[in-house]
């Protein structure tokens, strides 16, 4: 099916125009109208397969971040094959010097690195950048902070329950030279 810019700039603004949005900045929830899903689907159709992370964004001009962000997660974690929406594309807008990417990136359901060392790090450095965005990355700070602490307090359990205790550890060792003895 062929469009034109236009065109899918125009279905694209049907779905934006159905979701709800609630909430203070930086803790938004977006609801879905009734009908959204099936123009959704009507955009998918109009537009090539492929990467469609670029396409969504330059149609999504003057289109609230918050809206673009939601767009981004329902078709990465609920569409077959992400609907042609590349995570690590949006996770290097995290690096980039453009706030509205930025912005959009903070808000979807991803974190800047597979690290979360990098991660608070990333953070830190777009909160230096772009002062106005500092209630996003206050709000995935916390997230990174708290996966960082699950992490570490698995490791810690790991340490504790694999590691041979003290008081045996002679006895152990004790054990394992005999045997090497009789061998």
């Amino acid at each position: 099916m062929s469009f034109t810019p236009q065109e899918a700039r125009a279905q694209l603004r049907l779905v934006y125009e159905q979701m709800i949005v609630e909430g203070r900045p930086g803790y938004e929830k977006v609801a879905f109208g009734e009908n959204t899903f099936n123009d959704l689907l009507t955009f998918l159709a109009m537009t090539p397969d492929g990467d469609r992370t670029e396409l969504i964004y330059r149609l999504s001009e003057g289109v609230d971040t918050v809206r673009v962000a939601a767009l981004y997660n329902v078709l990465m974690w609920s569409a077959e094959n992400n609907a042609g929406v590349d995570p690590e594309v949006l996770q290097e807008w995290f690096y980039r010097r453009e706030r509205r990417r930025v912005e959009i990136a903070l808000q979807a359901d991803i974190y800047p690195s597979n690290s979360m060392e990098e991660s608070q790090r990333i953070l830190d450095e777009i909160k230096k950048r772009f002062p106005p965005l500092r209630g996003y990355v206050r709000r995935l700070r916390q997230e990174v902070d708290h996966r960082l602490a699950e992490e570490e307090a698995w490791s810690q359990y790991r340490r504790e329950t694999f590691e041979m205790p003290k008081e045996m550890t002679p006895s152990i060792m004790g054990i394992i030279e005999n045997i090497k003895r009789r061998q």
